[in-house]
């Protein structure tokens, strides 16, 4: 039998890292931004995927300074680099759907994002959504209000680590507010493996559960099985999570992962706290140590709606290999 959680009930751990910069480091910024779109034109650009890394170099110094304290931290949640001049790039209205948002003009934001995720690793980009690009876009689309995908308003999109299903998921997950009228919240939470039982941690660490791919994917070539897979590992002091709180279940007649994944998800309900983004604020989310999701939201459809450019990144992009089709891409299919 399951013991009961621990009641170790105080506030949520907010472990969020945040770099305001100057104006000097924000034009700084914006120059190179613009220099390097007029150069590669799409951050597809195999040539710009080759030299990003090297790019990334000519950042602010107190920017790759503290993006690489986050790529050694093991216990973070996540890390806000604010005060990027979003205005001088050349802002425009928030797109009706995302087919329609990889513009002329926001092409620099896309790179900016690029050149700040080189720092921690290598973008991947998935062939079951968004058409496989490497710098997605979030935003409401009218018909999803109540979608449970990142296109949705009306309901809050639920807690998940980013494409649990995949081995492939990226390690940190890049999103550049670009747009937030009502200062729409992210939700973050952890787990604090000390509040909860002896025999559930036991239990989650073990391969009994299994994660669908959520609905953002497409069903294009199939849908393997899912195998199942433990959703917490790692140290007591640095737990890992891989758990979609709407899409993660046990193996089939086990009841006691039941028991498990109930308390699981219970706990990390109770450590849920929010993360409002400000347009020109860069975040990145830790995608191995915390779950995150977003707070509901009422969509105008006029062009002023919330839009956020996303990244998926790996630190290992070798990892990836066996779901890529080729070396020389980033996108993963399945």
């Amino acid at each position: 039998m399951l013991t009961e959680a621990r009641q170790a009930t105080a506030a949520p751990v907010e472990r969020t890292a945040t770099l305001l910069l100057d104006d000097f480091e924000a034009a700084r910024l914006r120059g190179l931004a613009a220099q390097v779109t007029a150069e590669y034109r799409s951050v597809a650009n195999p040539e710009f995927l080759a030299e990003s890394t090297v790019i990334a170099h000519e950042l602010p110094r107190r920017v790759r300074s503290f993006l690489n304290r986050a790529r050694l931290d093991d216990i973070g949640h996540t890390v806000v680099v604010s005060g990027h001049a979003l205005d001088a790039l050349g802002p425009e209205p928030t797109p009706r759907h995302w087919r329609e948002a990889d513009t002329e003009r926001s092409r620099a934001y896309a790179f900016l994002l690029m050149l700040h995720a080189a720092l921690l690793g290598d973008v991947i980009g998935w062939a079951t959504q968004q058409d496989g690009r490497l710098v997605t876009d979030v935003l409401p689309i009218r018909g999803q209000e109540n979608s449970p995908i990142s296109s949705s308003s009306h309901a809050p999109l639920g807690w998940h680590t980013e494409d649990a299903f995949s081995p492939s998921r990226g390690d940190h997950i890049g999103l550049l507010c670009l747009r937030n009228p009502d200062r729409t919240t992210t939700t973050v939470s952890h787990v604090v493996p000390a509040a909860l039982g002896d025999a559930a941690r036991e239990v989650l660490a073990q391969a009994r559960f299994l994660i669908e791919p959520d609905p953002s994917h497409s069903r294009r070539g199939g849908t393997a099985v899912p195998r199942p897979v433990p959703v917490l590992t790692g140290p007591e002091d640095a737990p890992q999570l891989c758990v979609d709180r709407d899409y993660t279940s046990a193996v089939p007649g086990d009841a006691e992962a039941e028991r498990a994944l109930a308390e699981l998800v219970a706990h990390i309900d109770a450590n849920l706290y929010e993360l409002p983004l400000r347009p020109g604020d860069l975040c990145f989310v830790d995608n191995r140590t915390v779950v995150h999701g977003r707070s509901r939201f009422r969509p105008r459809y006029d062009g002023t709606d919330r839009w956020l450019k996303r990244v998926n990144v790996v630190t290992d992009l070798r990892r990836t290999r066996p779901e890529r089709l080729t070396s020389d891409t980033r996108v993963v299919g399945r």
